[in-house]
Order: C-alpha cells, then structure tokens, then sequence
C-alpha cells in the first residue's frame, strides 16, 4: 500500500513556518478579542463617570407641580404629597425604574421668596422636605410644630442666623403669615447625597438683580409641612427621581435617555398639570454622542487590523503552502484525491490555528472588561479564515483549477474604490459616530446603521490607495529599469530587472499598506489629541498656576509669592461679574482686570493665544458697537472700547458679554503664576483655590473614554506596525528559494557577495518603497479627509482634530519614522538575505 505523507508529517517537515504561523494567529486573537474588552470596560466606567460627576440635583428627574392660592385640587397634607410620589414612581418606563435610586425625597415650598418686615434685600422661602429630621441637628431650640391659621413655624440654618440676623424665638412678619423661628439647625452628614439635592438649606443666597447696587439676601427655613401645604401660598411641589450611578453603563444608556423622555410623555397625559426638570437626558446625550464615537473608531482599527492580520496570515499560509507543495503534487501523484489534498493541508493549518486562536482569546480574559460578540468570535472568524486560505492555497498548488479572471479583479478593483470615495464623502458630511445611537457592546448593535458602513472607510481608502500602487507601480519600476538599462552599471539593472519580474505582490502590498496608512493615523491621531489635550489644559487655567480667592488677596500675600524660592513670575488679575450698562435693562458681563504685556511674557512658550496687549479696554463683539459704557466692577468706571476680545483663558463668560481692562487691578482676586506649585501652595490664605495646568491636563486625559480611545490607538498602532514588519519579512522570505535559483545563475559572472545583496535590495526596494511611502502619505491625510471632530477627547475645544487643524508635527515625524523604519528593516534583511543566497 502506498503511504501518503499526513497531517503531522507536513507539520514535523516545516516546524519553522508552522511556529511562524502560530505567533502570528496568537497575536491576532490576542489583539481583536483583548482590545474590545479593554474599550468596553472603559465605556461602562465613562457612564458612571458621567452621571457621576455631575451634581444630584442636575441628574435628579424633578417632577414639578404649582399650586396656586385657593386651587381646589389636591396637595394639602404631606400624605398626599407621598401618594403623588408613588403614583409618579409607577409611571416610570422599565429601564428608569431598574436605575432609579429606591430612596424617596420629595418637598414642597414657597414658590418665591417672600420679604421679612418689610425690611429691604431680606427674603426667606419656606420649605418642607420628607426626611429632614433625619439629616439635621439642632443646635439651638428644636423643630417647627403645626401653626394654625396664618402662624407658621420654622426653622432656621445656623449658618444663616448671624448674616439674617435671625435668633430663635424671634417672630417674623412675611406678607400676611406670622413666623416663629423655633430652632437653628446644621447638617448631621454634610456629605450626605440628601444636602446635595437641598443645598439651599446649607447656605444663604445672595442674588443680585440687573442695575442694583446691593444683593438680595434669602435664607430657606424649614416648616411643618402640614401647615405649609394648608396655607394659602403658592406653593411648588417636587418629587425627585434619582438614578443610581452604578445602575447606568454603556449598555443601558440609550435606554436610559430614551425612557426620560417617555416619562415625560407619560406625565404630560396626567389630570394634574406636571412638568419634568431634569439634567440627566442632556448628559446621557452627550456620552452617547461620545460613546458612538469611541465605538465606531474602536471599530476603524479592528477593521484595519482584521484586513492587516488576514493578509499578513494569508502570506504565512502561503509561504507554508509552497513549502509542502511537493508533497501535495506527490500525493496527488499515488491517487489522492483533490479533496483529500485540501484537507490535509487544511488540516495542518489547522492544527496550528485553532489552538494559537484560542490561546490568544484565553490571554485576552485577563484584560478586564465584558468579552463583547467581537471578542468572542474574532479568533474563532481568524482561524477559519486561516483554514480555508489553506484549503485554497491547496488546490492551487496541488494542481486544482485556478480562479478568478482580469474583468473579475477589474470590477472587483473599481468597486473598492467607489465605496472608498463613497465612505469618504460621507464622513466628511456625516461624520463618523453619528449614525445612530446603539445599545450594544462592540460588534453587537453599538454602531447605528450608518456607522455600520463608515467606520470602515479609512480601510476603504487605505485598500484604493494599495490598489493605485498595485497599478501605477509596474509602470514606474519599468521607466526606472528603461533609466538603468541606459547605464554601465550592472546591479541596478538586474535588480530592476528582478523587480519587473516579481510575481504575486498584490497581496503583500495590500496587507503593507493598510497597515502603514492606519498605523500612521494612529499615531497622528493619538499625538494630535494629546496637543490638544495640552492646549485645553492651557485655556482653562490661563497659566501654569492660577489662584483665586473670591475674598480678594493682599497686596502682602502676593509679594510673599512673587519673591518664593521656585516662583519665576506672578501677573496679579481681577475677575468678577457685572452687569454693562448699555441699552434697556443693562447686559450681564465678566470683567477680566489685567496688564496684557506682563500677562503676554508669563505665557511666552505655551500654546496660549492672548489677545494683544493695548492702551484701551477689549469687549467681545456684542459690546463692539457701543461709543462707552459704565459698570460698576471692580470699580464704578466707564469703558471705552479699543478693540474686540474673543475669550480670555480660565475665565467662562458664559452667554454674558466679556471685558477687558488694561493695566493691573488695585483689588485683586486672580493670580497667575509660573512656577512650582509647591513653592506656591504654603503661602496660600484660607479660601483660595489653586489650579494647575498639570493638573487640568490630568483631569482630560483622565477621563475613561478618553484614557481608552488614547489606549487603544497606541496598541493599535504598535500592532500594525508589527504585522507590517512581519508581511514584510514573509514576503521576502516566500521568494528566496527563487532569488537563490537566480543569484546562482549570475556566479559564473562573477556577481560578489555584496553585489548579490545590492540586487536584492533593489528586486525589492521599488514596490517595498512606494508602498511604505503610498501608505504614510495616506494615513497622514486621513485626519484631513475624513475630518472627524474629537474634541470630547479634548475637553471639549471645539474643532480638535478636526478636518481643518493642522497636522501635529511630532506625530508626523513619527509616523514618517515608522514607514521609514519598516522599509529599512526589510531592506537590511533583503540586503543580508541576499548576500547569504549568493554564498549558499
């Protein structure tokens, strides 16, 4: 009986190109089951973050209701208003009610201030709130009791009985009510969630109208709530909702949003005329604009690496199968059949496969995060794709009949170029991250249907510029052969000469170049986010220190740190609000007091844009038209306009007007300081805050989307580069055993050993080279062309990394090093190779 080689024995014959196979199938699983696991942590601990964040009050769904003097409905007793609250609580939508907070607040009060004794700027609202014996302390007296009639009373916050010059047992006249203060109180917890929803109980609030001198001066007082609901007041009633913070991830998020807004619709269907206040919608709103982005990016570089690893693979396979195709053409040769040749290389690849697939997805379990359906089935999808290139590549080589035709690969070609402009054009006008709102991990629905389609588009266009090179590349080769074919030199002729003859290179240089293009962008990208990362650290502290003291600093204080050992220069400011006095009503205004020159020369260096400095005051544009105008801050003062101001960094204006005032203030609030903050820190009063450009550039960079998307392209890059490196090195090494065939030829000659590695540099140096070159140049381009905004990622400037910011120079020279260095590589070990081919 005749014996056909097997399974093993192919394996046991080419051990180095089955190990090849394996590092390369291992890293592959490794990357694409590890890197969504690590993003789709990130987004989940983003959603905390997010909610998080923000103040309870601001996420709290508030449902409001205003009862006027003398309404015949409901809302006179505190047991109807606990009803209402569990009659609200039934109409919300399932994903609410699984992340509300089971905790229940609800309050009622004065639906304004109402004036003490006549007395002017003095104002109290009367507040009951549910559980607000059990967050309180009294210090002095005891709680309110029930009044009768038009007698009330309360409570008053210990805080605010010396400002109000209020005493218990003092008697109040507010309107038509009689007011007994029977007890000052303060916080048992201050750190309790319960004062973050009723922080009016904690503090007076000063108010200051349009065009008053003075402010408004309102202190809220507890009452009994029986009394306070019975009275006939017009009286705001409050029930909140809040969400717990650990309940809200990436995966229930859109739901979230949704369901706000059906409770909304819900409420609006009710007899009772309620309203529903809430943060939480805007906030959900702006993660899940993020997290599509985050997402539909994550997905450009699994694409690009799925393409990348799938190529660099395939050349692995192939490499393997020319190895064994004696064997399978001796097979074929005692009677196997075609099938059983397929499967007998299938099955060696197999074998190498399926278990380095596996162990690259049993490795990406200890990254943390949910295994997402791409992390699940990635290696599986890479080593059947590995498989049945084996079992292709077996046919082929073994004698099967060959596929495909040039109108094929024609119509082929002309498609992945259509979808490339297509993609592009799209993103340009769509954007990328904006085709719907998901509710899925990566790969399960987290992109929306648009996004399905545009995340892949920067390897469309890598893929249509590796087919231009495929395309234009013959003919430059040949009019650099014709060039050489004019000149005595040999080498250059023949190796030009190898070049033109090289067979097979479309699938290296569809696997190289991608891989350049988006390795390229990665790191473009990642290097341009860090920039601008640093600028909007720069612009929310205005300097590399900024101390603030709502109290003023004194002139004693600030010579302490101008001359502290560490401090190099300090530019003293004011910064306050005021209103200008121009039209009907006046404009609201922040009023920026600071000497532009001295300001200018602290921030030589830094990306800082100041405005110029001048002889005159700056106003933003909607001041621009007026000849002068007065406010009253820091000093009652007309201002005449010498020019238009834009913004001033570390100082938010809001929606109110913005001036600014040369020369240095004589009170100042405002330091800014370049210098060690340690040198600065001891000297600082009780009041004052101090922030750092360090230490914004930590809060951006900090947050988990952010530190994820950062993350993931810097590993994505490192994993294309390799892989690059590596189709590189297979592709030179597939054509040795034919460059040694010919090098042997030329030895009767007399080609010398270095001259045998100059001619292999230059068979390979052409394609390897343009290809090196098509690629960086496109990823490069990329940012520009598909003109994706990432300034979430960068605290939120407008405009970051998009389609018209300039390319970030570093990044570009080390991106342009990475092409270089793959290409050099290559060369070297084409040039070594060459030479030991020549020896062998």
């Amino acid at each position: 009986m005749i014996r056909l080689p097997g399974v093993h024995g192919l394996l046991g014959v080419h051990k180095g190109v089955a190990a090849l196979l394996a590092a390369l199938v291992f890293g592959a699983a490794l990357v694409v089951s590890a890197l969504p696991r690590m993003v789709e942590s990130s987004l989940d601990a983003a959603a905390r973050s997010a909610v998080g964040s923000a103040p309870p009050g601001t996420t709290s769904l508030a449902v409001q209701f205003t009862r006027r003097p003398f309404d015949p409905r409901g809302m006179r007793t505190t047991k109807q208003v606990a009803k209402a609250d569990t009659a609200w609580r039934a109409l919300l939508p399932t994903a609410l009610r699984e992340v509300a907070d089971p905790g229940r607040l609800y309050d009622f009060a004065t639906s304004s201030p109402i004036l003490i004794d006549d007395r002017a700027h003095r104002y109290m609202t009367l507040k009951w709130v549910s559980g607000a014996g059990r967050h309180v302390r009294y210090v002095k007296g005891g709680p309110p009791g029930r009044g009768s009639g038009t007698r009330v009373e309360v409570a008053v916050p210990a805080v605010a009985a010396t400002e109000m010059s209020i005493r218990t047992g003092d008697t109040l006249r507010l309107g038509d009510l009689t007011v007994k203060v029977t007890g000052l109180f303060e916080p048992v917890r201050p750190a309790d969630r319960f004062w973050a929803l009723e922080p009016e109980l904690t503090y007076v609030i000063h108010h200051r109208v349009p065009l008053a001198m003075d402010d408004d001066l309102i202190v809220t007082a507890l009452a009994d709530g029986d009394s306070l609901a019975g009275a006939e007041l017009p009286i705001l009633f409050r029930w909140l909702v809040t969400p717990a913070q650990e309940r809200i991830g990436a995966g229930n998020a859109a739901a979230v949003l949704a369901d706000t807004a059906e409770f909304g619709r819900r409420l609006g269907r009710q007899d009772l005329e309620v309203t529903l206040s809430t943060g939480l919608d805007r906030i959900l709103a702006e993660y899940l604009q993020r997290l599509a982005l985050t997402r539909a990016l994550i997905t450009v570089f699994l694409s690009g690496l799925a393409v990348v690893c799938l190529g660099t693979t395939a050349l692995a396979v192939l490499l393997f199968a020319g190895r064994v195709r004696g064997d399978l053409l001796l097979m074929r040769a005692r009677g196997a059949s075609l099938a059983r040749t397929m499967l007998t290389c299938g099955g060696a690849v197999a074998l190498v496969a399926v278990p380095a697939a596996a162990a690259g997805q049993a490795a990406a379990g200890f990254v943390p995060g949910a295994p997402t359906a791409v992390a699940r089935l990635g290696p599986a999808a890479l080593a059947a794709g590995t498989i049945a290139i084996a079992c292709a590549a077996a046919l082929v080589r073994s004698g099967g009949r060959r596929s495909g035709n040039a109108l094929r690969r024609i119509v082929l070609e002309l498609l992945v170029l259509a979808l490339a402009v297509a993609s592009v054009h799209l993103l340009r006008t769509r954007g990328l991250g904006t085709g719907g709102l998901g509710t899925g991990g990566l790969g399960t629905g987290g992109l929306g249907t648009g996004d399905a389609f545009l995340a892949p588009g920067p390897v469309l266009l890598a893929l249509a510029a590796a087919l231009v090179v495929l395309r234009a590349g013959p003919a430059l080769i040949h009019l650099a052969f014709r060039a050489a074919a004019r000149r005595s030199g040999a080498v250059p002729f023949l190796g030009l000469a190898a070049a033109r003859a090289v067979p097979s290179a479309a699938l290296p240089v569809l696997t190289l170049l991608p891989a350049v293009a988006l390795a390229a962008y990665g790191m473009v990208t990642a290097g341009g986010l860090e920039e601008a990362q640093r600028q909007a650290a720069w612009e929310r502290t205005g300097a590399e220190i900024r101390v603030e003291r709502a109290e003023g600093i004194a002139p004693e204080t600030l010579e302490q740190i101008a001359h502290a050992p560490g401090v190099r220069a300090v530019v003293p400011a004011a910064v306050g609000t005021t209103v200008a006095e121009v039209g009907f009503g006046g404009r609201p205004a922040t009023v920026v007091a600071v000497d532009l020159g001295a300001y200018h020369r602290l921030v030589a260096g830094s990306p800082l844009r100041l405005p110029p400095p001048g002889s005159g005051a700056l106003v933003s544009r909607d001041l621009s038209a007026a000849g002068s105008f007065d406010v009253g801050w820091p000093a009652r003062t007309t201002v005449t306009p010498a020019g238009t101001v834009d913004a001033m960094p570390g100082v938010a204006a809001g929606d109110g007007a913005l001036i600014v005032l040369p020369g240095a203030p004589a009170q100042v609030n405002t330091l800014l300081i370049a210098g060690d903050p340690e040198a600065v820190r001891p000297l600082l009063p009780s009041g004052a805050n101090m922030t750092t450009v360090a230490g914004a550039l930590a809060e951006i960079t900090g947050a988990p989307l952010t530190a994820a998307l950062t993350a993931a392209l810097r590993v994505a890059a490192a994993a294309l580069a390799a892989y690059a490196l590596a189709a590189v090195a297979i592709a030179l090494t597939g054509g040795a055993a034919r460059r040694a065939e010919d090098l042997g030829l030329l030895r009767a000659l007399g080609l010398t050993r270095r001259q045998a590695g100059l001619v292999t540099v230059l068979e390979a140096a052409p394609l390897l080279v343009l290809t090196a070159v098509a690629g960086l140049a496109a990823g490069l381009a990329m940012p520009a062309l598909i003109g994706i905004d990432l300034s979430a990622y960068a605290g939120g400037r407008q405009g970051a990394l998009s389609g018209g910011a300039l390319l970030p120079a570093l990044p570009g020279v080390v991106a342009g090093a990475l092409a270089a260095g793959v290409a050099a590589v290559a060369l070297a070990g084409a040039y070594w190779g060459g030479r030991r081919g020549h020896a062998g």
